[in-house]
């Protein structure tokens, strides 16, 4: 784990530990949450969540009503490509893609029994970008956009009311590069972030609820 997603992680709790307190007396809740991603870029030619990368940072949650919730983060979330050379079908191409950004997920939440359904928009801001082909770096020939808009859809299951499991799909709305040939049409703007993401999150004390 590199220093920037230490720092990134170190900020988020200092940030989520005070929200906490400041918000003990509200209808607010604050939380912590990590777990793995599971990538893949549509339009880069290469199929499969195989890139794994690390999701993680801080949440506040507002009860709206006895059934729904509505959700801020701030998220540190790996995503790219990655494709492994097969000899046996004669593949002999390698090739890793590497993107970190920070992302802002602001969703609304429907609770029944011990799940929490949630969905709403991301919005991304690319910090870094590596790519590799057949073990060259070819980081920045075809540039990424920094800005990123995607949909999440999730579902929580909640284990005890501090713990839960996040199983979470997220898809571009707005593409993070064009597709190597420039040729788009309006259906298909670009290549675009298609990710699987697991976590776990831990609620710190919420406050009122009447």
């Amino acid at each position: 784990m590199n220093t920037q997603i230490l720092k990134f992680i170190f900020y988020s709790l200092l940030v989520t530990f005070i929200s906490s307190e400041v918000m003990a007396q509200e209808r607010f809740t604050a939380g912590i949450k990590a777990g793995l991603s599971t990538s893949q870029v549509d339009g880069d030619t290469y199929s499969g969540f195989n890139k794994i990368g690390f999701d993680g940072g801080a949440f506040v949650t507002g009860k709206l009503n006895e059934k729904w919730t509505g959700q801020f983060e701030i998220i540190f979330i790996q995503k790219g490509s990655k494709h492994n050379a097969n000899a046996e079908i004669a593949d002999y191409n390698f090739y890793l893609l590497q993107l970190s950004y920070i992302e802002v997920p602001v969703l609304l939440q429907y609770h029944h029994k011990k799940y929490a359904f949630e969905l709403g928009p991301g919005f991304g801001y690319l910090i870094n970008e590596k790519e590799y082909f057949n073990g060259q770096d070819i980081s920045g020939i075809s540039p990424f956009n920094k800005k990123e808009i995607n949909f999440n859809l999730g579902i929580n299951y909640i284990i005890s009311k501090k713990l839960g499991i996040d199983c979470r799909y997220s898809y571009s709305i707005t593409p993070i590069r064009e597709h190597s040939l420039k040729a788009k049409t309006w259906y298909n703007p670009g290549q675009m972030n298609d990710v699987l993401a697991f976590t776990l999150t831990y609620k710190f004390g919420g406050g009122k609820t009447e």
